[in-house]
């Protein structure tokens, strides 16, 4: 799992959010917690319950978490805030791509 440097959370996730990240590394199961990543196809984003983490054949070499929220309404909103406040300073509305090509910048091995 790689984790954008700048890691964006909710209100929600912004105290415990180290507690959230040590989970994920131990594979423990948390109760609404949901992770935004790059996605694998051509949308900019996934939103995954953490507890699909738990499961042996969810591929996590492939994770690049950009965001965590507690609840999926709040992890859509932060979502869309992500989106529009990246495309805002990179000045461009194809996120994945800039991702792509700065992921040995942006992201940092988990």
């Amino acid at each position: 799992m790689y984790i954008y440097k700048d890691l964006v959370t909710d209100e929600a996730c912004e105290k415990s959010k180290n507690k959230i990240l040590r989970k994920l590394r131990m594979h423990a199961g948390m109760v609404d917690v949901y992770l935004i990543c790059l996605a694998n196809g051509s949308d900019n984003f996934d939103i995954y319950d953490s507890a699909c983490l738990k499961q042996k054949a969810f591929p996590r070499d492939t994770i690049y978490l950009v965001g965590l929220a507690k609840g999926k309404e709040s992890a859509l909103q932060l979502s869309i805030d992500l989106y529009l406040s990246l495309s805002q300073k990179w000045d461009t509305l194809l996120i994945k791509q800039v991702f792509e090509k700065q992921k040995a910048e942006l992201f940092r091995r988990y």
